[in-house]
């Protein structure tokens, strides 16, 4: 799937929820304090334990909201930039498709030099732009794929009752 075909809106959406989820996993934390003397209440090793598996998914849901709302807001900027780039490209009668910058078919009235120039430093511009997409696409999976391993340890660690 191409990064255009990605809404920028849903996704960071997404990763305000998960963000405004790890804040209410972190209020849980409060409400789980230490039982009084002679109360009826959840062991402290148990309370403590929770506490810690609630703390490590909050922090884990934040990390990856946090992730998902800084690609977004780098997606955005590289697409002002990528706009800008073929507002240049359009100036020298050049076209951008994809991540390639080509000749638009016909006669031009640019000066030749000029327009193999132009097309020359858009095409480098280009590259930085669509390398540096590849590098925070990669980004976000290292960061998902990261919190998918550490939230299978915590689950499995609240179904076993380990700590």
């Amino acid at each position: 799937m191409s990064p255009e075909a990605v809404d920028p809106a849903s996704v960071s959406a997404l990763g305000g929820a998960l963000r405004a989820h790890a804040l209410r996993l972190v209020d849980l934390l409060d409400g789980l304090g230490e039982p009084s003397p002679g109360s009826r209440r959840t062991p402290v090793a148990e309370t403590a334990r929770e506490r810690e598996l609630l703390a490590a998914a909050a922090t884990e849901l934040d990390r990856v909201g946090a992730a998902l709302q800084a690609l977004v807001t780098s997606a955005v900027e590289r697409s002002v930039r990528r706009r800008g780039l073929e507002d240049e490209a359009a100036r020298h009668e050049l076209g951008i498709e994809d991540s390639r910058v080509a000749q638009r078919p016909g006669p031009s009235r640019v000066d030749p030099e000029s327009r193999r120039r132009a097309h020359d430093n858009v095409q480098e511009l280009l590259n930085r732009v669509t390398a540096a997409q590849g590098r925070d696409l990669a980004m976000v999976v290292r960061e998902l794929e990261g919190s998918l391993t550490t939230l299978r340890a915590i689950s499995v660690r609240a179904r076993e009752g380990t700590g």
